[in-house]
């Protein structure tokens, strides 16, 4: 803004001095020409006092031209003073006097060629007004050139101030884009060795990153290797604890003391748990694993062996499983047959009683705009601009809506175990597994009346 600023009044100095030095020209023009024009009339006169003295015509040469060069100037003149009415005024005066004593030469010399070119007192007459009248042409010629004079020194102090004025104007504007290049270097060599330090400290930054992702990676691996050791060695005194207290059974069959049979039905009930967590744990260690998620997939061969592999269940609780023709995509196939199928076994498992379970399994692409408009994957980034969104919907028992970030917490468990088997461990399975897909799992239910899951697995070229 101040270099704006600075320019545009350097230039408004420079357009009012180039205003000046127009005027300071006009005044010199004028001038000259006044200056032309008592010339020419000063030669017709002489010229004309020539001719008479010497009688030979060829003095009336510079009254000819006189004439016709002083229209010409005047002419010249009344344009330069078109809006000067001052001037125009003086002028006047002076183009009349002039024209009189053009008129007064040429009477003298019809009276001197009338009288057979000898001199009379009329033409003597006629040569003292004229002299009078050229005084008068002098004066009025001095007046208009007073005038001009006048401004001329008016033009002249003002063009010194402007120049003065343009010159201070330029050194200012000068010091002011050096002062204002001397802050921009400060501030750009500030900028850059803040941004030199923020760099040092982002690199050290990232570097502590890398150290505690590799720690954590490491340490993940180790948890991972000890949830598979432990859950896989603890099987071995399971299946001997469960083998003991099936041959303490047998031989306490015939026994009538109720109190240690309840105890043993217990202990039998308790190690079947134990196994069942035992199995999920190493499932869930399994689904940890970030595996080959590019092999090419094609979900209604995908669907069928999962109700395949779930037929007895599905045949004890008479199910009803609509499954609507399914697209081909990428991703792991080991670890998508097991998400699917713990959802199936969960929309199994949570029906309500009495009614028969129906499962709905459809898919349709959808854009990462518009998951996100609808609020799908809120909890997930979203890396890729499509997405194969599967739908799983069942007519169950439902949940509230509040409870949606706890169902996909290993261990978590919205009933009673009395209620409805299980470990609270599958849908953690699932939402690994979708993480290990660079997807989203989401879930819409309405209570008592049914639950849809929704899995968003990325279409990858």
């Amino acid at each position: 803004m101040i270099l704006s600023a600075s320019v545009a009044l350097a230039l408004i100095t420079i357009y009012q001095t180039n205003q000046s030095i127009t005027s300071l020209d006009h005044s010199y023009n004028i001038n000259l020409k006044i200056e032309r024009i008592l010339s020419y009339t000063k030669d017709a006169e002489t010229g004309e006092r020539g001719y008479i003295i010497t009688r030979s015509v060829e003095f009336l040469e510079p009254y000819q031209r006189a004439k016709e060069n002083i229209d010409k100037e005047l002419s010249e003149l009344y344009v330069a003073f078109e809006n000067d009415i001052e001037q125009r005024k003086n002028l006047d005066s002076l183009k009349f006097n002039i024209h009189y004593q053009l008129n007064l030469l040429s009477s003298v010399q019809s009276s001197f060629e009338k009288s057979n070119n000898k001199l009379t007192d009329s033409i003597g007459v006629f040569v003292y007004r004229g002299r009078a009248v050229m005084n008068q042409i002098r004066d009025k010629a001095n007046q208009i050139k007073d005038v001009e004079f006048r401004r001329l020194q008016i033009n002249k102090a003002e063009t010194y101030q402007k120049s003065r004025f343009s010159i201070g104007v330029i050194v200012l504007t000068c010091s002011l884009s050096l002062l204002i290049l001397l802050c921009v270097l400060i501030l750009l060599n500030s900028a850059f060795h803040k941004k030199v330090e923020v760099e040092k400290n982002l690199i050290s930054s990232q570097q502590l990153l890398e150290h505690q992702v590799h720690r954590l990676n490491l340490s993940n691996k180790e948890l991972e290797q000890f949830a598979y050791v432990a859950s896989h060695d603890l099987q071995e005194p399971l299946r001997k604890i469960m083998a003991f207290s099936e041959r303490i059974g047998s031989k306490l069959i015939n026994e009538k003391n109720e109190e240690i049979l309840n105890y043993l039905e217990r202990l039998n009930r308790s190690a079947a748990r134990m196994r069942t967590l035992i199995q999920d744990l190493l499932m869930y260690s399994r689904s940890t694993r970030v595996l080959d998620a590019n092999e090419k997939i094609d979900f209604n061969e995908l669907f069928k062996i999962i109700i395949e592999d779930m037929d007895a269940t599905i045949v004890s609780e008479k199910a009803k499983i609509t499954l609507a023709k399914l697209p081909t995509n990428k991703g792991n196939k080991t670890q998508l047959r097991q998400l699917f199928q713990n959802l199936i076994s969960n929309s199994l498992k949570f029906h309500k009683q009495g009614n028969i379970p129906k499962i709905e399994i459809w898919a349709e692409w959808n854009s990462a705009s518009k998951i996100a408009e609808k609020n799908w994957a809120k909890d997930f980034n979203l890396n890729y601009p499509n997405y194969l969104c599967v739908f799983v919907k069942d007519n169950g028992i439902g949940f509230e809506a509040h409870y949606m970030q706890q169902i996909f917490v290993i261990f978590q468990r919205l009933h009673a175990r009395v209620e409805y088997e299980g470990t609270g461990i599958g849908l953690a399975i699932c939402k690994k597994i979708v993480e290990n897909h660079e997807g989203f799992i989401t879930a819409e239910s309405v209570p008592d009346d049914h639950t849809t899951f929704i899995v968003g697995l990325p279409q990858k070229s």
